[in-house]
C-alpha cells in the first residue's frame, strides 16, 4: 500500500512539474494573441484581462492594409522572410543529407577529426564572424540581397543539421543500402529511395530547425539589408519599439502572424517527429 502511495505521489509531482513547464511556455503565447485583439487602453488595464472586453482587429488591419515604410507593407516583409526560410531549409536539408550519409556510411582518414570540427564550429558565436562576412558580401556584391542571408544561414545551419541527420543514419542498418544496391539501385538512388524515407524524423527536425533559423534571425539581416523593400519580418517588427513608445497592438498582431508559418510547419511534420525510425520505415 505504501509503495502504491509513493508511486502515486511521484507521478503527481512529475505531472505537476510537466504541467507547470507547459503553462510557463504557453502563457506568453496566449497573452500575445489576446493582446493582438485589444486596444492600447485595455492592454494596460489593471488587473490584466485575458479575454478582450471589446475585441478589435485594428492591429491586423493596419498591418495588412497600410504601407509601413516608404510604400512597403507587411505582406512584402512576410514574403521576404518566407523566401529566405524556405530556401535555407531546402538547401540545408539537401546538403546535410548528403554530408551525413557520407559520414555515416564511409570510413576514411580524418573522419573523427571532421566530427569534432563540426562540433567545435557550433561554439563560435555569430557575432564573431559578422564583420568578415560583411566584408565578404560587400566584395562579391551581395550586400542588400536576400541571397546573402540564405548563404549565411546555410553556412551556420549546415554543420549542426548534418550532425542531427548523421545520428539517425547511424541507427539505420547498412543492410538496407546493400539490399537496395543488390536490387539494382545506385548509391545515390539507395540514399534517396531507401535510406532517407527511414530517416524521416531526422529530416523533419532538420527542416524545422533550418526554417526557424531563416525565419527568426535578426542580427545578420539588420547588418546586410539596407533598403526597406528587402527587409524581413524581424526587422519590421523591431521598428514597433521606439525609444519612448512601444506600439504594443501592432507588435502583438505582427508577432502572432509571424508565428503562424512555424506552427503550420510543425503541424505538417509532427507525425515524423513523433514517430520512431521503425515506425517511419513501416509508414513508408
Amino acid at each position: 500500500m505504501s509503495k502504491r502511495i509513493g508511486l502515486l505521489t511521484r507521478n503527481l509531482l512529475l505531472y505537476g512539474a510537466v504541467l507547470a513547464v507547459c503553462l510557463w511556455s504557453i502563457v506568453p503565447f496566449v497573452w500575445m494573441i489576446s493582446g493582438s485583439f485589444k486596444d492600447r487602453g485595455e492592454i494596460f488595464t489593471w488587473p490584466p484581462v485575458l479575454i478582450p472586453r471589446q475585441p478589435t482587429f485594428h492591429g491586423y488591419q493596419q498591418l495588412a492594409g497600410e504601407a509601413m515604410f516608404a510604400g512597403v507593407g507587411y505582406v512584402n516583409f512576410l514574403l521576404n522572410s518566407l523566401s529566405v526560410a524556405v530556401a535555407t531549409s531546402f538547401v540545408v536539408v539537401a546538403f546535410a543529407s548528403l554530408a551525413a550519409y557520407g559520414m555515416s556510411r564511409f570510413r576514411y582518414r580524418g573522419s573523427t577529426a571532421l566530427k569534432y570540427t563540426i562540433l567545435f564550429s557550433q561554439m563560435l558565436p555569430g557575432a564573431l564572424l559578422l564583420l568578415p562576412l560583411y566584408l565578404f558580401m560587400r566584395d562579391v556584391k551581395l550586400l542588400d540581397t536576400l541571397r546573402a542571408l540564405v548563404i549565411v544561414y546555410v553556412a551556420f545551419g549546415l554543420p549542426y543539421n548534418t550532425y542531427i541527420i548523421k545520428g539517425y543514419l547511424d541507427s539505420i542498418p547498412h543492410e538496407l543500402d546493400e539490399q537496395a544496391m543488390i536490387d539494382g539501385c545506385g548509391r545515390f538512388e539507395a540514399l534517396v529511395k531507401v535510406v532517407l524515407p527511414v530517416a524521416g524524423p531526422g529530416l523533419a527536425a532538420t527542416t524545422i530547425s533550418a526554417f526557424i533559423t531563416g525565419w527568426n534571425e535578426f542580427m545578420f539581416a539588420l547588418v546586410f539589408l539596407n533598403t526597406y523593400r528587402k527587409w524581413t519580418m524581424p526587422l519590421a517588427l523591431s521598428t514597433f519599439r521606439a525609444q519612448y513608445l512601444v506600439q504594443w497592438g501592432y507588435l502583438f498582431a505582427g508577432s502572432t502572424l509571424v508565428t503562424l508559418p512555424v506552427i503550420a510547419l510543425f503541424l505538417v511534420l509532427q507525425r515524423h517527429l513523433a514517430s520512431g525510425l521503425v515506425a517511419g520505415a513501416m509508414n513508408k
